[in-house]
């Protein structure tokens, strides 16, 4: 049986009414809460922020690469020109 994570902090969203009761209604269909529904959404907020900020340090990287590769082409076309 998974043990339960215990939280305390607490955060407080205005929503619409009509919001609201969406929730309400996919809550009591799921048989869970609003709360652990807001949960799990939070947790792939996280989790897909992570996976964008690695995706974006690579995305850097490999931007870097290709112009250092750039920078050797040119440097060889130029070579290869004057020779």
């Amino acid at each position: 049986m998974a043990t339960k994570v215990i939280k305390d902090d607490v955060i407080r969203v205005r929503v619409t009414k009509e919001h609201k009761e969406k929730l309400k209604k996919i809550a009591k269909e799921k048989n869970t809460t609003i709360s652990e529904i807001l949960n799990v959404a939070i947790k792939n907020v996280i989790k897909n922020y992570k996976k964008m900020c690695k995706r974006s340090v690579a995305t850097e990287e490999k931007i870097k690469e290709i112009k250092l590769n750039l920078a050797k082409r040119k440097l060889k076309n130029e070579k290869i020109f004057f020779l």
